[in-house]
């Protein structure tokens, strides 16, 4: 199954251009990506697929758009 990956600046050392399209095989979640980009979970604080916000197990279908949140900091 085909999917795109989205994430903002913060993911650039992982994801260069903040987009990348793969090809999953079914069944696959939305954790899965970070497998397949060898992007580090913990650096992972929320998925959203379709722009809506899924925990992590979620499951993709074919052209599901992904994109990953940082894990939230404060100070």
């Amino acid at each position: 199954m085909n999917v795109t990956v989205t994430a903002g600046s913060w993911a650039r050392a992982w994801l260069p251009g903040g987009k990348a399209q793969l090809n999953l095989p079914h069944p696959a979640a939305a954790q899965d990506v970070l497998a397949a980009l060898a992007f580090p979970a913990d650096e992972v604080g929320l998925f959203a697929i379709n722009g809506v916000a899924v925990p992590k197990d979620a499951p993709l279908s074919d052209g599901d758009t992904v994109r990953l949140f940082p894990v939230a900091m404060g100070g």
